[in-house]
C-alpha cells in the first residue's frame, strides 16, 4: 500500500479496519493516526484512521519485515541484442 501510494503522490490513506489490524500495523511500523473512538460492528472493534505514506514509513515498514527492496515491482532488466 505504502508503494502504491508513493506511486501515486498520496501522502496519507483514510481507512477503515479492525482493532487487531490496527495492532499488527503498529507492529509494523505503520501506525494509524485515529480519526475518532473504536466502534462495535458486530462482533469486531472498527477503528477509523490516516495511514501515512512516506519514503520513511515504507522504510520502516521494510526493516520490520526483513525487506531488501519494493515488493509490488522491481526494475525490469532489458534483453540487449
Amino acid at each position: 500500500m505504502i508503494e502504491f501510494g508513493l506511486s501515486r503522490r498520496l501522502t496519507e490513506i483514510v481507512t477503515v479496519t479492525d482493532a487487531r489490524m490496527e495492532r499488527i500495523l503498529r507492529r509494523a511500523g505503520w501506525p494509524l493516526r485515529r480519526i475518532g473512538k473504536p466502534h462495535a460492528l458486530g462482533n469486531t472493534l472498527a477503528v477509523a484512521g490516516y495511514l501515512d505514506v512516506s519514503v520513511e514509513s515504507r522504510a520502516r515498514v521494510r526493516s520490520a519485515g526483513g525487506l531488501q527492496g519494493p515488493v509490488l515491482w522491481a526494475p525490469v532488466a532489458l534483453a540487449t541484442a
